[in-house]
């Protein structure tokens, strides 16, 4: 029995927004770990990922990845509004929203212009906590207790990083929080294609 051809329709806008979401992880992800084996001057423990946006090697990936990422992100915040149950399933949308917007605008914006730090610093923030209020959303499932270790996770990267063991650039502690904002689309949110 085949469904009606609104409902069909429906369906298949549904699926197609629930796949955005792991698809602008993988071309996000991936590009941004492609740019670092191309650029012949990067550093982990010495660079910041936004360096990759201003180098002439690397810049048209890494900055295409983010804005690309952002694009392609945006249906999966719709899939997650279509799933909110409550104030803090919209309020999980909308971070998500913004903070796909955010990623792009670092992509739109490179290192050394005006509107880069605020972008990247909304992207890092709202990741972090798109997971914890999905996490305090859905706290008595497992994956909502894994998206709210997750998002604390992020942010105790940076001084883990820079403080504790003694980092130079920052690119590492926002590598940890770019994956760890990948796996909770792919793993742990509510909306997961599988």
């Amino acid at each position: 029995m085949s469904l009606p051809p609104d409902r069909e329709t429906g369906a298949g806008r549904r699926r197609v927004a629930r796949l955005a979401g792991p698809a602008a992880v993988v071309v996000t992800l991936g590009g941004i770990l492609l740019a670092t084996a191309l650029s012949p001057d990067f550093g982990w423990q010495s660079n910041a990922l936004s360096d990759l946006g201003v180098a002439p090697a690397t810049a048209w990936l890494f900055n295409g990845s983010l804005v690309l990422g952002g694009l392609l992100g945006l249906p999966y915040a719709w899939a997650l509004w279509r799933v909110a149950a409550d104030p803090l399933g919209y309020l999980r949308a909308a971070t998500f929203l913004v903070a796909m917007v955010a990623m792009a605008g670092v992509g739109l914006a490179p290192a050394g212009t005006p509107l880069h730090v605020p972008s990247a610093a909304t992207f890092f923030l709202l990741a972090a906590f798109t997971a914890v209020v999905d996490g305090v959303a859905r706290f008595r499932l497992t994956t909502g207790k894994l998206a709210l270790l997750s998002g604390p996770l992020a942010v105790l990267a940076w001084p883990a990083w820079l403080v504790w063991l003694d980092g130079g650039g920052i690119a590492v502690p926002e590598f940890v929080g770019a994956v760890l904002f990948g796996l909770w689309v792919v793993v742990l949110s509510p909306e997961r294609p599988w």
